[in-house]
């Protein structure tokens, strides 16, 4: 199984998904760094629902979210984050290596089925499709190691395992 290196020497990957939360539940050596616990002080309501509703920013951010990535890559292989312009600039500006997976563009329809199935709110899921393709422009002018398009039968977790990415299950090392 391939497994990444970047300039530190430490093992990793660090990939941005629109898909990625259970892979940092199924696998001891992914993390799923969602951005909402960095961004927001507030918990009152479960993680999807409260995706797409206004909310005060936590004055730390986003150095509190890239301070979590550095950390985070020196303890797993690979590490997922949001998907997002900025945090590409801070990853380009930092020389630091990562992979984009993204959904096929084409596939909109299934996109907003995937997040009304994970209770995703109406707010969220059309500021969604506001961004779907200009943020997938940005990302073919980014410096990425290498982009992952899944179509619609395919998802991140297949895509990895078809790319030789290393997943463990368990705390074998």
């Amino acid at each position: 199984m391939e497994r990444l290196v970047d300039g530190t020497g430490n093992h990793n990957c660090r990939l941005c998904d629109l898909w990625k939360k259970f892979l940092g539940k199924k696998y001891s050596n992914v993390i799923d760094l969602e951005s909402s616990y960095y961004k927001h002080n507030d918990s009152e309501l479960e993680l999807e629902a409260r995706k797409g509703i206004k909310r005060k920013v936590n004055p730390e951010w986003p150095e509190n979210y890239y301070k979590a990535i550095q950390e985070a890559v020196k303890k797993y292989d690979v590490v997922l984050v949001q998907l997002k312009p900025e945090h590409f600039d801070y990853f380009d500006e930092n020389h630091i290596k990562y992979r984009i997976a993204y959904p096929n563009i084409h596939d909109w329809e299934g996109v907003k089925k995937k997040c009304i199935d994970r209770g995703n709110n109406e707010n969220f899921i059309r500021r969604l499709e506001e961004v779907f393709v200009p943020y997938y422009e940005d990302c073919l002018q980014r410096n990425y190691e290498k982009f992952y398009i899944l179509d619609e039968n395919e998802t991140l977790e297949s895509v990895l395992i078809k790319n030789n990415i290393e997943l463990r299950v368990g705390d074998d090392e």
